[in-house]
């Protein structure tokens, strides 16, 4: 019935395909964070731990912190490099710009300003902004690039239809560059996920960085407990650990980048 519906109007249904799984997509988003938060904060309420006191329980939330701080991570970077990517695509002037600025900045490795990150930050005691910031910065760039990509794939007879057609502002934007981003955000937002992995390891470990800094100030996560049991020679909680790390990854990419990645192949130009 639907095809028949949007027969003369296929555009219609593809956009409306599109607006219907972007909903829902931004539902389950919502109710990850707030899920999350509510672990975070109830399920765990504090980040101090004793290395030679870890249980279950402590793992578990420990998890429950890492993927609080990966996510809130990728929600912000989500959030800044699209309008970021639009921004520097924008104008063949701006790429040449920008372009060159943001591939300076992407090549600097996120280590080697990381202690002035966590000196600035712990300043203000913000333990979970520094290592939040820091796997904000890590993943960023791996969506603006392939955005900025993404958005050089678009065809020129489809851009010429929208001129025709006198589709600007928002309306272009929700009929051809939405769906033209879509499959480039999603394989960027992969890349960006497992880089998070990468850092996370550094960025709970924060003692490492803070001037006469004791492990005490480390921030309770999978990458912290990896990293100070190993130190200890704990091979039963380094096991352990990174036995649960690697049970996440895994179940992430089954159940949420799986599916996306196939999803994405719908709005793909042949």
């Amino acid at each position: 019935m639907k095809v028949r519906r949007y027969a003369h109007r296929p555009h219609l249904f593809y956009q409306t395909t599109l607006g219907r799984h972007l909903v829902s997509v931004g539902i389950v988003i919502a109710l990850a964070i707030v899920i999350t938060v509510l672990v975070f904060h109830f399920v765990n309420p504090r980040n101090a731990f004793d290395i030679n006191r870890i249980s279950m329980r402590d793992i578990l939330a420990g998890t429950a912190n890492t993927f609080y701080r990966m996510f809130l991570a990728y929600i912000l970077s989500l959030a800044v490099s699209i309008p970021l990517a639009l921004f520097i695509a924008s104008t063949p002037r701006m790429q040449r710009i920008f372009l060159p600025i943001a591939d300076i900045l992407q090549s600097v490795p996120v280590l080697a300003f990381f202690p002035v990150v966590v000196v600035f930050f712990t300043a203000y005691h913000a333990f979970e902004l520094a290592a939040v910031f820091v796997i904000f910065i890590q993943m960023i760039w791996n969506i603006v690039f392939p955005v900025i990509g993404g958005l050089q794939t678009i065809p020129d007879d489809v851009k010429y239809a929208a001129i025709v057609f006198n589709a600007r502002g928002f309306r272009k934007f929700w009929y051809i560059t939405l769906p033209a981003i879509v499959p480039f955000v999603i394989t960027g937002s992969l890349l960006a996920w497992a880089q998070g992995w990468t850092i996370v390891i550094v960025a709970e470990v924060l003692h490492t960085y803070i001037p006469h800094g004791t492990p005490s100030q480390d921030l309770l996560g999978l990458g912290s407990l990896l990293v100070d049991s190993n130190a200890r020679g704990q091979t039963s909680l380094f096991v352990a650990t990174l036995a649960v790390m690697i049970a996440l990854i895994a179940f992430i990419n089954v159940l949420v980048w799986q599916p996306l990645l196939h999803f994405a192949q719908r709005f793909r130009f042949d």
